[in-house]
């Protein structure tokens, strides 16, 4: 059954019924104009939101739809991870084709339902709407914050840069999907399509003293300049440090890609990217390998020079970062 044949309200139905909300902190859900909830009192909430657009970011042929909807739901959290917020609710937008198949849209929703489930939110509203050109996802996350919420902002020159877990892998995915090929790799594969976020490895990057901290979704080179940025500082990344997914070195010499540009600027990793007092780093290194079962690696160091981030060539030749991640409407 096409989306044109089964309606907007017959759609919504079905939402309604998987995404029931249960708890006495859920007021009004889906089905009013606004969803109502009750807030415990001086609670902080962290509020993220997230666009994936088809052609952009994905084609429906790259993954599952109940992949995809996972998907979806896992980037919002990934930021809420960076705030060191614990997620609570979602709301969820879609844009639909007319002639998209009801079902895929049916799954894409299971996908975001069982990413709910896992790391124990709800979706409390949200809307549809029809699409002249292709699938349009769009999930709002709230979470709460205890104490102060993380920022990009804090990092102070002679901190050790530290990320978690692997990067270039999900660039390298995504390109061996456009491709029409990967099957040789499935952990790339698995690292475009289900990215994890660092929720418990945030919290105990937190408790270990990070002073900064941001989530890896447009590529290390672009999001370390965020904190840069927002603090004022420089920073100098050695290059032999990134830490690179098993397959990458394989799927790079028999494309012909850049091992080191994947990891710097090929984004959607959604790892975190921190920053620690040299004195806590290694506390913090095996605190976030403990609790939020990641490892962790220092990957280089904040300088001074605001704004300055230079990169070191395993022979030692410092350079310039030249290398950008993603940023939407730049073609160069």
């Amino acid at each position: 059954m096409l989306m044109e044949e089964m309606g907007e309200e017959a759609l919504l139905i079905e939402v309604r019924r998987l995404f029931a909300s249960e708890g006495d902190d859920v007021i009004l859900g889906i089905g009013d104009d606004a969803a109502v909830v009750d807030a415990p009192a001086a609670t902080k909430l962290a509020w993220t939101t997230d666009m994936l657009v088809e052609g952009v970011h994905f084609q429906t042929g790259w993954q599952s739809a109940e992949e995809l909807g996972r998907k979806s739901l896992m980037v919002n959290l990934s930021d809420l991870a960076a705030m060191a917020s614990q997620p609570l609710y979602a709301l969820v937008s879609l844009a639909i084709e007319a002639r998209m198949e009801a079902e895929y849209v049916l799954d894409l929703c299971r996908g975001i339902k069982s990413g709910c489930d896992e790391y124990g939110l709800r979706v409390i509203g949200g809307d549809t709407t029809a699409s002249g050109s292709g699938l349009i996802i769009n999930i709002s996350a709230a979470g709460s914050v205890s104490g102060d919420a993380m920022a990009r902002s804090g990092a102070a020159p002679g901190e050790a840069i530290v990320v978690t877990g692997a990067l270039g892998g999900a660039a390298a995915g995504m390109r061996l999907l456009a491709a029409g090929t990967g099957d040789a790799y499935p952990g790339l594969l698995r690292a475009f399509r289900s990215p994890e976020p660092r929720l418990a490895a945030a919290m105990a990057a937190r408790d270990a003293g990070a002073t900064s901290m941001t989530d890896i979704s447009d590529g290390l080179a672009t999001d370390l300049r965020h904190i840069c940025a927002a603090s004022g500082v420089g920073a100098t990344i050695d290059i032999a440090s990134l830490p690179h997914p098993p397959e990458l070195d394989a799927a790079c010499r028999e494309h012909g890609w850049d091992r080191e540009a994947l990891a710097l600027g090929g984004g959607e990793d959604y790892e975190l990217l921190a920053t620690f007092p040299a004195e806590s780093v290694d506390g913090a290194l095996k605190a976030i390998e403990q609790r939020g079962d990641v490892r962790a690696a220092v990957i280089g160091q904040i300088t001074a020079d605001a704004g300055a981030i230079s990169v070191i060539a395993p022979d030692g030749h410092e350079s310039a970062l030249k290398t950008r991640g993603f940023e939407h409407f730049r073609h160069d």
